[in-house]
């Protein structure tokens, strides 16, 4: 019987996927990954309860971030979506375009079960896949496991060397472990090849241990 890699090609049902942990309401679904698909982004979002954040509110304009358009398809239920503080009403059906990196954009429902699924790219780039490190990184740095977050995201580095997004990473989760030297060259390192890692350093609670390093001010004026 051939193989579904001989035959080129997967089906699966997103009940199939195994979701991950509950965030504001809703949980993951992991459909990139699950059918290793490298062209183009995709997730699915399913609410687990009554009131969910089914869609963070964001942009496409974070640090290291390639700009990409989205899409989001609501496959069931329904969202009601937040774009630059316009209401969009998104039953079943409905394709939420957002071409604009530079646009926030959110969703909430209110009906368990409603399920989005977002498909992104960035026109005229190649796709870059997170690498799976990374994810596992900030499930650690999120359930406080600061020192696995650190050495996650040091072997993303260790291929990636100028990785801007797990250089300002790992800068945070050295200051979460008080070592402030390496913090600090991570850091440093982040600032050179995207200036950008300032405005987010400045706000950025994780540095607070060495906001007052004469170091630290330096390179976050």
């Amino acid at each position: 019987m051939a193989t579904a890699t001989e035959k080129g090609y997967r089906v699966v049902t997103l009940d199939g996927i195994e979701p991950g942990d509950e965030v504001n309401g809703r949980v993951r679904l992991a459909v990139r990954q699950e059918l290793d698909i490298e062209g183009f982004g995709v997730n699915a979002f399913r609410a687990v309860g009554a009131d969910a954040q089914i869609i963070n509110e964001h942009d496409e304009l974070g640090l290291a971030s390639s700009g990409q358009q989205e899409l989001y398809v609501v496959l069931n239920g329904s969202a009601t979506f937040n774009i630059d503080g316009e209401r969009v009403e998104a039953p079943a059906g409905s394709l939420v375009f957002v071409g604009d990196p530079k646009v926030k954009r959110g969703a909430v429902t209110s009906e368990e079960g409603t399920t989005i699924l977002a498909i992104g790219g960035t026109p005229g780039e190649a796709y870059r896949v997170f690498p799976p490190e990374g994810t596992e990184a900030m499930k650690a740095y999120n359930e406080g496991d600061f020192e696995t977050a650190l050495e996650r995201v040091g072997q993303v580095l260790a291929r990636e060397p100028n990785d801007v997004l797990s250089l300002y990473n790992s800068a945070c989760f050295a200051a979460r472990l008080g070592r402030t030297d390496e913090a600090l060259q991570h850091l440093e390192r982040a600032i050179k090849l995207e200036d950008r890692a300032i405005e987010y350093a400045r706000g950025d609670e994780d540095f607070d241990s060495i906001r007052e390093d004469p170091r630290f001010k330096e390179l976050v004026p």
